[in-house]
Protein backbone atom coordinates (compact mmCIF):
# COMPACT_ATOMS: atom_id res chain seq x y z
CA UNK A 1 0.00 0.00 0.00
CA UNK A 2 1.26 3.52 -0.54
CA UNK A 3 2.14 5.98 1.85
CA UNK A 4 0.33 8.96 2.21
CA UNK A 5 2.75 10.96 0.96
CA UNK A 6 3.17 9.15 -2.28
CA UNK A 7 -0.68 9.51 -2.39
CA UNK A 8 -0.28 13.37 -2.31
CA UNK A 9 2.04 12.99 -4.76
CA UNK A 10 0.07 11.30 -7.18
CA UNK A 11 -2.69 14.14 -6.83
CA UNK A 12 -0.02 16.73 -7.27
CA UNK A 13 1.51 14.80 -10.65
CA UNK A 14 -2.25 15.38 -11.95
CA UNK A 15 -2.37 19.34 -11.07
CA UNK A 16 1.29 20.24 -11.56
CA UNK A 17 2.20 20.89 -14.96
CA UNK A 18 5.55 22.29 -16.62
CA UNK A 19 5.45 25.69 -16.74
CA UNK A 20 3.63 25.99 -13.47
CA UNK A 21 5.17 27.80 -10.58
CA UNK A 22 5.40 25.76 -6.86
CA UNK A 23 6.61 26.12 -3.38
CA UNK A 24 7.98 23.81 -1.15
CA UNK A 25 7.30 26.03 2.40
CA UNK A 26 9.50 23.71 4.20
CA UNK A 27 12.56 22.40 2.51
CA UNK A 28 13.76 19.93 5.07
CA UNK A 29 16.29 17.50 3.10
CA UNK A 30 15.32 18.68 0.01
CA UNK A 31 13.38 16.00 -1.60
CA UNK A 32 10.18 17.85 -1.98
CA UNK A 33 11.59 20.65 -4.02
CA UNK A 34 13.34 18.00 -6.44
CA UNK A 35 9.90 16.69 -6.97
CA UNK A 36 8.28 19.56 -7.39
CA UNK A 37 11.67 20.51 -9.74
CA UNK A 38 11.47 17.49 -11.80
CA UNK A 39 7.83 18.29 -12.28
CA UNK A 40 7.94 22.04 -13.91
CA UNK A 41 9.78 21.62 -16.06
CA UNK A 42 12.42 23.76 -18.04
CA UNK A 43 9.94 26.43 -18.13
CA UNK A 44 8.51 26.45 -14.51
CA UNK A 45 9.72 27.76 -11.27
CA UNK A 46 9.94 25.99 -7.59
CA UNK A 47 10.42 28.72 -4.45
CA UNK A 48 11.96 26.75 -1.79
CA UNK A 49 12.17 28.23 1.59
CA UNK A 50 13.91 27.29 4.90
CA UNK A 51 15.76 29.39 7.90
CA UNK A 52 18.33 26.74 8.35
CA UNK A 53 21.02 27.27 5.86
CA UNK A 54 22.12 23.66 5.78
CA UNK A 55 19.05 22.81 4.72
CA UNK A 56 19.48 24.94 1.77
CA UNK A 57 22.98 23.40 1.56
CA UNK A 58 21.72 20.22 1.43
CA UNK A 59 18.75 20.54 -1.32
CA UNK A 60 21.18 22.55 -3.60
CA UNK A 61 24.04 19.89 -3.42
CA UNK A 62 20.58 17.53 -4.26
CA UNK A 63 19.02 20.32 -7.10
CA UNK A 64 23.08 20.03 -8.68
CA UNK A 65 23.28 16.36 -8.63
CA UNK A 66 19.96 15.91 -10.59
CA UNK A 67 20.30 18.21 -13.05
CA UNK A 68 17.22 20.45 -11.83
CA UNK A 69 19.60 23.92 -10.09
CA UNK A 70 17.94 26.41 -12.89
CA UNK A 71 14.14 25.35 -11.87
CA UNK A 72 14.75 26.62 -8.05
CA UNK A 73 14.87 29.55 -6.18
CA UNK A 74 16.67 28.94 -2.51
CA UNK A 75 15.10 31.28 -0.01
CA UNK A 76 16.78 31.72 3.52
CA UNK A 77 13.29 33.08 4.88
CA UNK A 78 10.54 30.80 7.23
CA UNK A 79 7.57 29.79 5.56
CA UNK A 80 5.97 33.18 7.17
CA UNK A 81 7.72 35.77 4.80
CA UNK A 82 6.54 33.40 1.36
CA UNK A 83 3.87 35.81 1.05
CA UNK A 84 6.67 38.35 0.20
CA UNK A 85 8.22 36.61 -3.02
CA UNK A 86 5.38 36.21 -4.67
CA UNK A 87 3.96 37.99 -7.52
CA UNK A 88 0.21 38.56 -7.82
CA UNK A 89 0.26 37.78 -11.58
CA UNK A 90 1.97 34.76 -10.98
CA UNK A 91 -0.41 32.17 -9.69
CA UNK A 92 0.86 29.00 -7.47
CA UNK A 93 -0.29 25.57 -8.51
CA UNK A 94 0.89 23.70 -5.48
CA UNK A 95 2.41 25.00 -2.30
CA UNK A 96 3.47 21.68 -0.17
CA UNK A 97 4.24 22.25 4.07
CA UNK A 98 6.42 19.01 5.43
CA UNK A 99 5.00 19.17 8.93
CA UNK A 100 6.33 18.77 11.84
CA UNK A 101 6.44 19.32 16.00
CA UNK A 102 8.50 22.53 15.19
CA UNK A 103 6.22 24.39 13.51
CA UNK A 104 3.63 26.96 14.70
CA UNK A 105 0.24 26.10 14.26
CA UNK A 106 -0.97 29.92 14.76
CA UNK A 107 1.58 31.03 12.05
CA UNK A 108 1.30 28.15 9.68
CA UNK A 109 -2.55 29.32 9.23
CA UNK A 110 -2.51 32.04 8.83
CA UNK A 111 0.45 31.84 6.03
CA UNK A 112 -1.95 29.55 4.37
CA UNK A 113 -4.76 32.32 4.65
CA UNK A 114 -2.41 34.45 2.56
CA UNK A 115 -1.34 32.18 0.59
CA UNK A 116 -4.85 30.89 -0.71
CA UNK A 117 -5.24 34.40 -2.77
CA UNK A 118 -2.24 33.05 -5.39
CA UNK A 119 -4.04 29.65 -5.52
CA UNK A 120 -5.18 29.12 -9.26
CA UNK A 121 -7.75 27.17 -9.67
CA UNK A 122 -7.72 23.61 -9.09
CA UNK A 123 -4.00 24.79 -7.53
CA UNK A 124 -3.32 22.38 -4.04
CA UNK A 125 -1.73 23.61 -0.86
CA UNK A 126 -0.40 20.13 0.47
CA UNK A 127 0.31 18.93 4.24
CA UNK A 128 3.03 16.21 4.61
CA UNK A 129 2.79 15.16 8.53
CA UNK A 130 1.22 13.26 11.16
CA UNK A 131 -2.55 12.99 12.16
CA UNK A 132 -1.95 14.26 15.79
CA UNK A 133 0.42 17.42 14.85
CA UNK A 134 -0.69 20.03 16.37
CA UNK A 135 -0.11 22.26 12.97
CA UNK A 136 -1.58 19.03 11.34
CA UNK A 137 -4.55 19.24 13.79
CA UNK A 138 -4.89 23.10 13.42
CA UNK A 139 -5.20 23.35 10.04
CA UNK A 140 -7.46 20.04 9.17
CA UNK A 141 -9.75 22.63 11.91
CA UNK A 142 -9.48 25.17 10.13
CA UNK A 143 -9.95 23.36 6.21
CA UNK A 144 -13.25 22.85 7.91
CA UNK A 145 -14.46 26.17 8.07
CA UNK A 146 -13.99 26.65 4.20
CA UNK A 147 -16.51 27.08 1.39
CA UNK A 148 -17.48 23.82 -0.34
CA UNK A 149 -18.26 25.91 -3.20
CA UNK A 150 -14.80 27.13 -3.28
CA UNK A 151 -12.26 24.99 -2.12
CA UNK A 152 -12.13 20.74 -1.67
CA UNK A 153 -10.75 19.12 1.20
CA UNK A 154 -9.25 16.04 1.67
CA UNK A 155 -7.23 13.97 3.80
CA UNK A 156 -5.57 10.81 3.70
CA UNK A 157 -4.53 8.65 7.25
CA UNK A 158 -2.37 6.18 7.52
CA UNK A 159 -4.20 4.12 10.89
CA UNK A 160 -0.92 2.30 11.95
CA UNK A 161 1.86 5.00 11.36
CA UNK A 162 -0.19 8.18 11.43
CA UNK A 163 1.35 9.51 8.78
CA UNK A 164 -1.06 12.01 7.02
CA UNK A 165 -1.57 14.16 4.15
CA UNK A 166 -4.39 16.84 3.80
CA UNK A 167 -4.78 18.64 0.34
CA UNK A 168 -6.81 22.20 0.11
CA UNK A 169 -7.57 22.79 -3.77
CA UNK A 170 -9.16 25.71 -5.23
CA UNK A 171 -12.54 24.97 -7.39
Amino acid sequence: MRKTHHLAQIIIDEYLHVGDTAIDATIKAGDVTRFLASRVGDGGHVLSFSDQKNEIDDMAASLFLSGLTARVEPIEKNFTQIINYLDPNEPIAVILFQIDTQIDAGSLVQTIRQLQLYLRNHGLIVLDGHTNDEAMVTVAAYAQTLSAETYSVQQFNDLLSNEAALLIQRN
